[in-house]
C-alpha cells in the first residue's frame, strides 16, 4: 500500500504547484496588463481551442486549425484592435467565407466548419471580454485591474470553496450525468464564497455597494461552475477524461479556462447593466 500511497501524494505536490504557478501567471498577466495580458490570454485560449479540436474529433467533428486557430485569437482580441465592433464583423465575416469556400474548394465538413465557428465563439469570443474588462474605463472610475480582479477572486474562492466543502462534506450529487465527484455541498459552498468575496471586494475596489457586490458575486459563481459544467459534458460526449495533459495534474488548458470563459461575458454585461461606466 505504500507505493500507491505514495504516487498519490506525489500527485497531490503535482497539482498543488502546477497550480500555484497558473495562479502566479495570472495574477502577474493581471497587475501587469496591457499586451502581455492581451499575448497571454490570446496564447491560452489558442491552446484551449487546439484542445477543443481534439474533443470534437472524437465526434466526429474536427475543425479544421487553419479555420479555428485564426479565429479564435482574433476574437479573443478583438478589444485591444482599434474598432473593436469592426474586429469582431472581420472575424465572424472571414469565417464565413473562408470556412464555406474551405468547403466547397477542400472538401471541409459542414460539422467541422460549424464545430470551428462554436469553438472560436466559445472560446475566444469568451475571454476576449477579460481584455474589454481590463480596459473597462468610466469616466469617473479608474478601474481596470480591479473590474478583473474582483470576478478573478470570485472564481477562484468559488472553485475552492466548492472543493474543500466537496471533499469533506460532499454527499448530494450535483449533475451527476455529467460530472459525478460533484455536489451539491460543494456548489453551495462554492456560492456562498463567491458571494462573499465580491460583496466585499465589489465595494472596496469597484465603488458599488455590498449589496450589489453580492449580486455579482452570485452571477459569477453560477457563470463559473455552469462553464465548468459544460466543458464536463463535451468531455463526457467525446468519452475523455481531460481535455489535454498539458497542466500536469490538472489535465488540459481547457480544463483550466472552464470556469472562466462565460465569467467574462457574464461581468461585462453586468457591469454595464449597473452602468458601472
Amino acid at each position: 500500500m505504500a507505493a500507491p500511497a505514495a504516487t498519490g501524494a506525489r500527485n497531490v505536490v503535482v497539482r498543488i504547484v502546477s497550480g500555484l504557478l497558473l495562479l502566479l501567471l495570472l495574477a502577474s498577466a493581471v497587475a501587469v496588463g496591457g499586451s502581455l495580458f492581451v499575448a497571454i490570454l490570446a496564447g491560452a485560449a489558442a491552446l484551449g481551442a487546439w484542445e477543443f479540436a481534439g474533443l470534437a474529433g472524437r465526434l466526429d467533428a474536427r475543425p479544421p486549425l487553419w479555420l479555428l486557430l485564426p479565429l479564435t485569437v482574433w476574437l479573443t482580441i478583438r478589444f485591444a484592435v482599434p474598432g473593436a465592433p469592426p474586429a469582431l464583423d472581420i472575424g465572424f465575416g472571414g469565417a464565413l467565407v473562408a470556412g464555406l469556400v474551405g468547403l466547397v474548394v477542400g472538401g471541409l465538413s459542414w460539422r467541422g466548419w460549424m464545430a470551428a465557428v462554436a469553438a472560436g465563439v466559445y472560446v475566444g469570443f469568451s475571454l476576449g471580454f477579460y481584455v474589454a474588462l481590463l480596459n473597462w474605463r468610466p469616466a469617473d472610475h479608474g478601474f481596470g485591474i480591479e473590474a478583473v480582479a474582483v470576478p478573478l477572486a470570485a472564481v477562484i474562492v468559488c472553485d475552492t470553496g466548492a472543493y474543500i466543502a466537496g471533499s469533506f462534506v460532499g454527499r448530494h450529487r450535483f449533475f451527476p450525468q455529467i460530472s459525478p465527484r460533484k455536489s451539491v455541498e460543494g456548489a453551495i459552498a462554492g456560492l456562498v464564497a463567491a458571494i462573499g468575496i465580491a460583496a466585499l471586494l465589489g465595494h472596496v475596489l469597484l465603488g458599488i455597494t455590498p449589496w450589489l457586490g453580492a449580486l455579482l458575486g452570485l452571477l459569477v459563481a453560477i457563470a463559473a461552475q455552469a462553464g465548468d459544467l459544460a466543458e464536463s459534458a463535451l468531455k463526457r460526449q467525446a468519452g475523455a477524461k481531460d481535455s489535454g495533459s498539458l497542466v500536469p495534474g490538472h489535465g488540459g488548458i481547457l480544463d483550466r479556462l472552464d470556469s472562466l470563459i462565460l465569467v467574462a461575458p457574464a461581468v461585462y454585461c453586468f457591469y454595464r447593466l449597473i452602468s458601472l461606466g
